[in-house]
């Protein structure tokens, strides 16, 4: 059996919409962060409506942006993010022009701007530059340990395993259909367990999981 095909025969992916505006899709991947896809959303939907460009945001002040994505949480730290993004957009068009780059070499540039992790940068390149990139999130993570495809805590190490056993054609669909599992199945807390396709050959159930919750 493997494990990652049944992931995506569960849940198939159905294509990501793709922002209009590569700002607002970076600026998506930062709302998302922690945070469901419809508040994300709502906040996304919220910002651009207030400040529809990159010139509008560099202007705006961090509390004014925290305000109008308060429902996305974690608000003033992600609207530092956010600031922090337009004026590097509105400087020189760095979000844009990565659109025509290399994606290993765009992600390295975006990156390089603060508060912009490695995941982020992942994503943006995943969707954007159809980059043969699994990004690692806390639920791709978390799957991954459980069913033992990987021994790893460690981002970049927890990716070359699913690189080593995801093809590069199937590294999107994994992702997102991973991302799927570990909110409805895989939960961090309180996971399906029982219901499970994947009991059978989960490390974690059959070592852990089980014993603690007197499952048979």
């Amino acid at each position: 059996m493997d494990p990652l095909e049944v992931i995506r025969r569960m849940y198939p992916w159905q294509g990501p919409p793709v922002a209009r505006d590569p700002l607002f899709g970076l600026i998506g991947i930062v709302l998302s962060q922690h945070t469901n896809d419809k508040n994300a959303w709502t906040a996304e939907m919220n910002l651009e409506r207030l400040y529809g460009s990159a010139a509008d945001l560099a202007k705006a002040s961090v509390t004014d942006i925290a305000n109008a994505i308060r429902q996305a949480g974690m608000q003033h730290e992600k609207a530092v993010i956010i600031r922090e993004l337009a004026s590097h957009e509105l400087l020189d068009g760095l979000i844009s022009r990565s659109l025509s780059m290399p994606w290993k070499k765009a992600r390295d540039n975006l990156r390089a701007i603060k508060g912009v992790g490695t995941k982020t940068a992942d994503v943006f390149c995943m969707i954007y530059l159809n980059a043969p990139v699994l990004p690692i999130d806390v639920h791709v993570k978390r799957v991954s340990q459980r069913l033992g495809l990987t021994k790893s805590r460690n981002y970049d190490e927890i990716q070359a395993d699913l690189h080593k056993l995801v093809p590069e054609d199937k590294r999107k669909a994994t992702h997102l259909s991973m991302i799927r599992f570990g909110r409805e199945v895989c939960k961090a807390r309180e996971p399906r367990c029982r219901e499970c396709p994947l009991n059978s050959v989960c490390l974690w159930y059959l070592s852990t999981a089980k014993s603690q919750a007197g499952l048979p």
